[in-house]
């Protein structure tokens, strides 16, 4: 009985300690402290599950609107919500809480005062933030501001960091802020548990020093101000986690730009208690796709939580993270929290250094005007606050098995239970071992330290499906893929009693896609569909990337077909496979013939049913297998939101009016435009809609795919059907969405379209902008590609380096230097000159405006280069006349390791060509052959030309006839071309006739080509039907060298009279071509007043030609009209004109040599001089010797 009794008084004895001690756990009163890598709270971990609410003071300053605080908070609470980041800074401008440095509005202090307290009744901790590194609510550029106004020399927002006046203003700031008397509470903020940690600075950057030492010095100093004022509250600087020097191996994670912080270096400082990361793929990555900006996303925070642990030993807190709804549905969200919360409790349970993450952002009911498309309201249940309530209830759980451990051992101490003697070690649980191991084998795997990871790995006592999965990651990272597969295999012989799941599995697949290695892959698809791991979203994707990375589409489309489930990631990677495939254009040959069983209708999946038209007697040439992909079903009795041109079936949509317009808005603009809607006409058109029968299929990601196979296809039709989908979606708004509107418009050739869609967008990026530009230049308007750049700068979103990129293309086509180097100022200013792709624009302009200095000097100065960099700088030697730099510059590119490109050997052939160096274009050929870019389009009809310049024509006829079947419009032109300029105008005829009869529609290069191929054999009829078949048949209108071939024709027939009224009737201004085509002709035939003409007007064009001059003297001469010819020889001296001399060239071991009349510029010129006087004078005995045998009628050559 005394036993029972002693059992029954332990227990009752260890509940109520345990009441005790787990009310303490649980208590929120108390300061937030740091213990290791965790938090702490009494004792306890703490975990800081929240939100950011930046609006909590300027709402709550108005006392009518309290009750949205009171219920945001009430909503946090009941989700189990710990901790509220907010914003302790307003400055200057609309509602400040300081007017000017040191002067404060009251209602704003006190609207901070009821945040702080409602957030006390509710249990949550508070974040204060002190500035703000943007305008709004002031910021930087407010305090510079105020410094100026003082007479401070600031200029940039950077001085924030360093001007000792702005600093001092800063600092008495902090000091209001602590030392403000809570008139609610009636605490001091510095004495206030409710307030977890005091922020620095809202997302400090200092770009103008990209070294971090600004950043460095200021936190520094300012860590040690607010330490010196408080000692309760824990501090963190608001750092976004971008690397800096301090770890260059880390930087290649940066998104692109300059920061000027040090994530390593800036948390190290004293007096940062923790530090925090911000996480924005898809602000930072706009123009990626979801599955990168993913893998990113879980790259940046493996990389932040493992340094935070190993490196800098302090706890971590995802302080923003979020996906905005206006560029992705909520699927893609919820993804986005799934990852973040599953990072934050993987490394929770392990004990390890990420303690929370506080999303962007809470809203409340009613607070539309504070909505950016990031804004949770939690009152309205979704997905989303789903995700959000599960992470709560997660890390509570880990909190209360901590907080039991923890009450077990200080109740043992208590009651002298199992003392532990000092130095006795104490056994720990397997499961705990194993994460022990685990933590420390992804550490390593996350260093690089492979082996060592491979020894810990061997060692484990107990290997989990984790440390297979950890392991087998390393070694693809380390691209030892080989090995990776080899131990996914041993996971089933060695451990049969761990189960693969679907990450090792998806892991084992992209290892198997990375080395090509198919027969491992359908294995392991054999595998997935034996374990039902098939229906798994990321074994889906990994197989659907492992065929079409393999160009086996046909298989992605095959397994797609026979997916049990679908969701927006597997409908996007067989589109997105479908379209970097080319396959845009495939008829009605569906990969999707019958429908799996079993389908699941839920928002997170598709079923699948075979797609019908309407009439389909004509769509097999005008369809597409991805639209199809989107077009499951009739719709002949439902048609769209939207018109259908009568007797075409191409949709349109209403462009005059909004974007998003009312729905009755489309409708009655559809209905004005065509009366008879639908889609049971002779084109049926075929647009997607199965996906979209279901709540969030297809996201915004999946309708830029769309849009791009459209712009592909060069089929505006179906491109307006989609629109027509865009907008009944209600994702017109979406930037990405209507970019790629935009995009496809405009490459469609519907500019009009695009401008009006571009006006209508109520809000525009960096994209739309670029996209704009580009537009421009793409059809021949480049001016205006220019002054969209000058609006673009003028508005409030920064050019990026594809802007410039753009706009440096613009410039070079106009020749237009002056504007280039303003462009090259702009790059300079905002520090994006390092990018690749500005540098090369900005090479390819300097080379096109004939400054090859400056090319050389900019591509010399680059920290690296690309194939692009190479191909820029040799093409602008090439065309620039500067050969022997081009092909030193090549074969430096060759020492440097670079592969060449075809628009490379391309730019090197066009060298040989034109300098007619036979052996070095033969040479170039056989380097194309090496590296199998022979058959290349670029470089076949490159070596053609070089052939035919070069004397060859043999050669150059057996390079075409060697690629005949695959030969395209360029290289027949070549061919053509070469014919002609060889005197062979038959030969060049009959194969542009051929080309016609096999059909080959040919472009304005062709004509040029078989119009000079008539014009050299005096072929003036066949000269003339082709003239008119261009534009008859073909449509084109001719350009001025299809006139100036006309007239050299209609010349080389003596028909000088009609050549002169082609001229005067040409649709272009004339330049000297022509005239001085026709001039010549005049000398030919002795026509006096029709050459003086010709000779005027070249003269008109260009003031000091030699040509026309000499040419008009010559006349004169030929006539005996030697008084007019003396008249014209005088105006040249007169105005300095001199005949350009001649000039040849000579190729001498590997060295081109130029050579003119009268030229010393060679640098053995002295030599070649004294050598050419001995020459001259050893043969003047000989040609006195000649002439007298002349004389006396026999002409001998001694």
């Amino acid at each position: 009985m005394k036993p029972l009794c002693l059992v029954t008084i332990l227990s009752i004895l260890i509940q109520q300690s345990y009441l005790k001690l787990g009310a303490d756990a649980f208590s929120r009163d108390g300061f937030v402290r740091t213990k290791g890598v965790q938090f702490s709270l009494n004792g306890y971990p703490y975990y800081a599950n929240g939100f950011n609410a930046y609006w909590l003071m300027y709402v709550a300053s108005d006392p009518s609107q309290r009750p949205k605080i009171s219920a945001a908070f009430q909503e946090a609470s009941r989700h189990g919500l710990t901790v509220a980041r907010t914003w302790a800074f307003s400055d200057g401008g609309y509602r400040p809480l300081q007017y000017s440095p040191g002067s404060y509005n009251e209602d704003m202090f006190q609207g901070l005062d009821f945040a702080i307290a409602e957030a006390r009744r509710h249990g949550i901790k508070i974040i204060l933030s002190f500035a703000n590194n943007y305008v709004s609510f002031g910021g930087k550029k407010q305090y510079v501001d105020w410094a100026r106004s003082r007479g401070r020399p600031v200029s940039s927002e950077d001085d924030f960091f360093t001007d000792f006046l702005v600093k001092d203003f800063y600092k008495n700031h902090i000091k209001a802020v602590l030392n403000r008397f809570n008139t609610l509470t009636k605490v001091h903020y510095r004495d206030d548990p409710t307030i977890m940690a005091w922020e620095l600075m809202n997302e400090p950057r200092c770009p103008s020093d990209p070294t971090g030492r600004t950043i460095q010095a200021w936190i520094t100093e300012m860590a040690a101000h607010v330490k010196s004022l408080d000692r309760n509250h824990l501090l963190e600087a608001g750092l976004e986690g971008f690397y800096g020097q301090s770890s260059p191996q880390s930087k290649t994670l940066n998104p692109p730009g300059q920061f000027g912080t040090d994530f390593i270096a800036n948390n190290r400082i004293p007096g940062i208690d923790f530090v925090t990361v911000h996480s924005y793929p898809d602000e930072w990555f706009v123009d990626s796709s979801e599955q990168s900006q993913m893998e990113f996303l879980n790259k940046w925070l493996d990389a932040h939580i493992q340094d935070a642990q190993n490196v800098l030993h302090k706890p971590i807190i995802l302080a923003e993270f979020g996906k905005s709804t206006k560029k992705a549905g909520s699927a893609q969200r919820d993804a986005v929290f799934n990852t973040v919360y599953g990072k934050i409790y993987e490394s929770a349970k392990r004990g390890g250094a990420a303690a929370g993450g506080l999303f962007w952002q809470l809203l409340g009911n009613g607070m539309d005007n504070f909505q950016d498309g990031y804004g949770i309201i939690l009152s309205q249940s979704s997905s989303t606050v789903n995700v959000i309530a599960q992470q709560s209830r997660k890390l509570t759980l880990i909190r209360r098995i901590f907080a039991r451990m923890i009450n077990v051992e200080k109740w043992k101490r208590a009651r002298g239970y199992g003392p532990v003697r000092k130095g006795a070690s104490v056994e720990k649980p397997a499961y705990l071992v194993s994460n022990q191991l685990n933590d420390q084998l992804k550490t390593l795997v996350g260093s690089g330290k492979l082996r060592d990871a491979r020894q810990v790995f061997d060692k484990m006592p107990h290997r989990d499906v984790y440390s297979w999965t950890t392991i087998i990651q390393g070694y693809i990272a380390a691209t030892n893929y080989d090995e990776a597969l080899s131990l996914f295999s041993a996971m089933h012989v060695d451990d049969p009693r761990v189960s693969a799941d679907s990450h090792v599995l998806s892991v084992a697949l992209k290892a198997c896609g990375q080395t090509s290695n198919i027969s491992f892959g359908e294995s392991l698809h054999a595998f997935a569909h034996k374990t039902h791991l098939l229906s798994d979203v990321y074994v889906a994707s990994s197989l659907l990337n492992l065929y079409k990375g393999n160009g086996m589409i046909d298989e992605s489309c095959r397994l797609f077909s026979e997916l049990p489930y679908r969701n927006t990631v597997t409908w996007t990677t067989i589109i997105t496979g479908l379209v970097h495939a080319g396959r845009h254009k495939e008829g009605l040959r569906a990969p999707l013939s019958q429908s799996p069983k079993h389908l699941s209708h839920s928002s997170s999946s598709l079923p699948l049913s075979r797609g019908y038209l309407c009439n389909n007697n004509k769509a097999e040439s005008s369809s597409s297998t991805i639209l199809l992909l989107f077009d499951q079903s009739r719709f002949c009795s439902n048609p769209p939101t939207a018109s259908s041109q009568s007797g075409t079936g191409f949709i349109t949509v209403a462009l005059d009016v909004e974007i998003v317009p009312p729905e009755n808005s489309v409708l009655h603009t559809a209905a004005e435009r065509t009366p008879n809607m639908g889609l049971c006409n002779n084109h049926a058109l075929m647009y997607f809609s199965e996906m979209s029968r279901f709540e969030g299929l297809p996201d915004t990601f999946t309708f830029a795919i769309a849009l791009k196979a459209c712009a592909g296809l060069r089929q505006v039709q179906y491109g307006r059907g989609i629109h027509t989908h865009v907008i009944s979606k209600g994702f017109g708004a979406v930037l990405d969405v209507a970019n790629s509107l935009f995009t496809m418009y405009t490459e469609c050739g519907e500019m009009e379209d695009g401008l009006r869609l571009f006006e209508s967008m109520r809000e525009r990026d960096v994209v739309s902008w670029t996209s704009l530009i580009t537009a421009y230049s793409r059809i021949g308007q480049e001016e205006n590609a220019v002054k969209t750049f000058l609006e673009m700068r003028n508005s409030d979103v920064p050019p990026n380096e594809q802007t410039f990129a753009s706009a440096f293309a613009a410039c070079a086509s106009l020749s237009r230097l002056v504007w280039g180097e303003q462009l090259h100022g702009n790059v300079i200013s905002l520090g994006l000159g390092d990018y690749l792709s500005v540098s090369n624009s900005m090479m390819n302009m300097y080379s096109k405006c004939g400054e090859l200095d400056s090319a050389s000097a900019l591509f010399r100065g680059m920290r690296c280069r690309d194939i692009i960099s190479w191909s820029t700088i040799i093409g602008g030697y090439s065309q620039g006349g500067l050969p022997e730099e081009g092909f030193e510059c090549f074969s430096w590119m060759r020492r440097s390791g670079t592969k060449p490109t075809d628009f490379a050997l391309a730019s090197l052939l066009s060298v040989s060509g034109n300098m007619a160096v036979l052996e070095q274009g033969r040479q170039v050929h056989a380097l194309a052959l090496y590296l199998g870019l022979e058959q290349s389009p670029t470089v076949r009809s490159a070596l053609i030309n070089m052939y035919s310049k070069c004397g060859s024509i043999v050669e150059a006829s057996k390079v075409f006839k060697e690629t005949e079947r695959g030969a395209d419009i360029v290289a027949l032109t070549a061919m053509i071309n070469g014919y002609a300029e060889h005197g062979k105008s038959k030969e060049a005829i009959d194969l542009f006739e051929k080309s016609l009869k096999v059909g080959f529609r040919p472009d304005a290069v062709s004509f040029i080509s078989v119009l000079t191929a008539c014009s050299h054999s005096g072929q003036l009829g066949l000269g003339f039907h082709y003239f008119n078949l261009m534009q008859d048949k073909y449509n084109m209108s001719p350009a001025k060298e299809h006139y100036g071939c006309m007239v050299d024709l209609l010349c080389r027939a003596g028909r000088l009279s009609e050549a002169e009224k082609m001229i005067d009737e040409m649709p272009f201004e004339k330049d000297d071509v022509v005239w001085t085509t026709l001039l010549r002709a005049c000398t030919a035939k002795r026509d006096v007043e029709r050459g003086r003409r010709a000779a005027e007007r070249v003269l008109e064009v260009e003031p000091t030609s030699s040509t026309a001059l000499v040419t008009l003297a010559n006349i004169y001469s030929s006539t005996e009209k030697w008084k007019e010819a003396a008249i014209v020889r005088k105006s040249m001296k007169s105005k300095g004109v001199v005949k350009e001399p001649g000039w040849s060239s000579i190729l001498i071991k590997d060295r081109v040599s130029a050579f003119a009349s009268g030229g010393r510029s060679h640098p053995q010129s002295e030599d070649i001089y004294s050598v050419l006087e001995s020459l001259v004078s050893g043969a003047e005995p000989l040609r006195y010797g000649c002439e007298m045998k002349r004389d006396s009628g026999s002409i001998q050559i001694l």
